[in-house]
């Protein structure tokens, strides 16, 4: 019996780490990474096979090429690959951009809320989405960008996505690796990708329950914020391993959370088994209350989607916006996903040349005097 397939799309941080992950994992696996570019494929998958080997571990890797603007070139890659679970990892923006090249263009992402990338983050996942349902039908589709948003989006254009990779459970594995929280069943974490940062209002931060008795963890979260982004993305990436191997069938079930599970908004704690995802709350939350909680926590991120998959901007959003796009739509359908994509690319070309804003100057009435201060 030949071992399950897991190809992953994408060649970024996140993406090598997990591919890597996946290669130290103990049960057979059959990996491939597809990329755009075939040669930086072939390197990440050469590594993974370094990791598998110096692990004592048994997957196997291969590097492809592939380019999302081709659908027929995808059908043919997806029909020969076949993978059992599709993780897709690359976008048309990446949240690094605000740290390794920051501009206008950042800068609006950073006040109107990242929900504005909202259209840039669906492109890439919906066309892997399409080639699959054509070209491999029984493949389980993951999505890594922005699933707490954009799996909504998935799902209302009849494009079936099993679940997101990433923020709740970045949040929820460094939050127990924090407090010594080793059994995944104690802690319950409901948390939005929004909940990567600090909300403005306390009332706003994630929800946790441990041994089933809510609990504040405000304290560990923000020290777990404090971290550098880039080893959060590691932890995110590591933490998605296991679930995508149960998920695959290789080994046992998971027990831990996951973003935009069966399309919904936001993350959840989950359990996974080979080709299912189910939802696993703390006593006295429902599924209702739960979902209400995180397309309500979406709002953080400047846009909340409602019935039908429908994206509303909060007025936050809005004015930050129309000084550079006065037209923007306040609510728009998915049905207007490709116009909408355009628009930002173009926004995004234009603010792309203009530098950031600087920080604004201190306020000597606030800052601390230095006069006096030990050398």
């Amino acid at each position: 019996m030949s071992p399950p397939r897991i190809a992953i799309a994408g060649t970024g941080a996140f993406a090598g780490t997990l591919l890597r992950a996946l290669a130290r994992h103990r049960e057979p696996l059959d990996l491939s990474v597809l990329g755009s570019d075939a040669g930086r494929a072939g390197e990440l998958a050469e590594l993974a096979r370094d990791h598998a080997a110096l692990s004592g571990a048994p997957p196997t890797c291969r590097g492809h090429g592939a380019d999302p603007g081709d659908p027929d070139g995808l059908e043919r890659l997806l029909a020969s690959v076949r993978p059992d679970v599709l993780v897709v990892c690359t976008s048309e923006h990446s949240p690094a951009e605000s740290r390794t090249a920051p501009s206008a263009w950042t800068d609006l992402v950073s006040r109107a809320g990242f929900a504005l990338t909202l259209p840039l983050q669906t492109g890439h996942v919906l066309r892997y989405a399409r080639a699959a349902e054509r070209a491999a039908p029984d493949t389980l589709l993951v999505n890594a960008c922005f699933p707490d948003a954009v799996n909504p989006l998935l799902t209302a254009l009849g494009a079936p996505v099993v679940c997101g990779v990433g923020n709740v459970a970045t949040l929820a594995a460094a939050l127990a690796a924090r407090t010594g929280v080793a059994d995944p069943r104690r802690l319950h974490l409901l948390a939005h990708h929004a909940h990567l940062h600090t909300p403005e209002a306390p009332g706003l931060d994630a929800r946790a329950w441990l041994d089933g008795s809510p609990v504040d963890l405000t304290g560990e979260l923000t020290a777990v914020r404090r971290r550098a982004r880039s080893h959060l993305n590691e932890v995110g990436a590591l933490a998605a391993a296991a679930p995508l191997a149960a998920l695959a069938g290789a080994g046992p079930g998971h027990t831990g959370h996951l973003p935009g599970p069966a399309g919904l908004p936001g993350g959840y704690p989950v359990t996974v088994t080979h080709r299912h995802v189910a939802l696993r709350l703390p006593p006295g939350l429902s599924r209702d209350e739960a979902v209400r909680w995180n397309t309500e926590a979406g709002r953080l991120d400047g846009a909340a989607a409602g019935a039908g998959g429908a994206v509303r901007l909060t007025p936050a959003a809005l004015s930050a916006l129309r000084p550079h796009w006065p037209d923007v739509p306040e609510e728009w359908t998915p049905a207007r996903l490709t116009p909408l994509r355009e628009a930002v690319l173009r926004l995004r070309t234009r603010l792309r040349a203009l530098p950031p804003s600087p920080p604004p100057p201190s306020d000597p009435r606030t800052t601390p005097s230095l006069q006096g201060a030990a050398p």
